[in-house]
């Protein structure tokens, strides 16, 4: 099984299907083999089932940061006085500014009471990031 999971290093190769796979943007032949290396790790010219999975969770981690990044900027977007915490009315404008679409006041209610685990009739930033795609997705969809 490790011996199938093994990718022989190639800068052509890899150069072809990641410039493939991303659209026509093109990677020279060092930025091919500077990413090869630096996950062989075992420096043995191949990248085996071990170092894939290590390569897999270092994109599957850098993937979740530029995610929560995204995240924490739409949060601030909408929190226009800066106090970590979404009102009534924040809500209403930022769902208007991100999807075009008006809300009435009784659909921010309901998506509030959804979303605010503490029952502060605000929803905080670890409200709003644990819970907001789900939710606004569905209100969107239901809407």
């Amino acid at each position: 099984l490790e011996k199938i999971l093994m990718m022989k290093k190639s800068p052509n190769l890899l150069s072809s299907g990641i410039n493939a796979e991303y659209g026509g943007v093109k990677f020279s032949e060092e930025e091919i083999t500077a990413f090869f290396n630096k996950y062989d790790t075992d420096k043995n010219g191949e990248i085996d089932f071990n170092e894939f999975v290590a390569l897999s969770m270092a994109l599957r981690t850098n993937a979740m940061s530029a995610e929560e990044d995204a995240m924490a900027k739409l949060f601030a977007s909408i929190d226009v006085d800066g106090n970590r915490s979404l009102s009534h009315s924040e809500i209403r404008e930022g769902i208007a500014n991100f999807t075009g679409k008006d809300t009435n006041d009784e659909e921010i209610t309901k998506l509030i009471k959804q979303l605010d685990i503490d029952g502060d009739g605000e929803i905080s930033y670890e409200e709003f990031s644990q819970n907001i795609l789900t939710k606004i997705a569905l209100a969107i969809k239901q809407g």
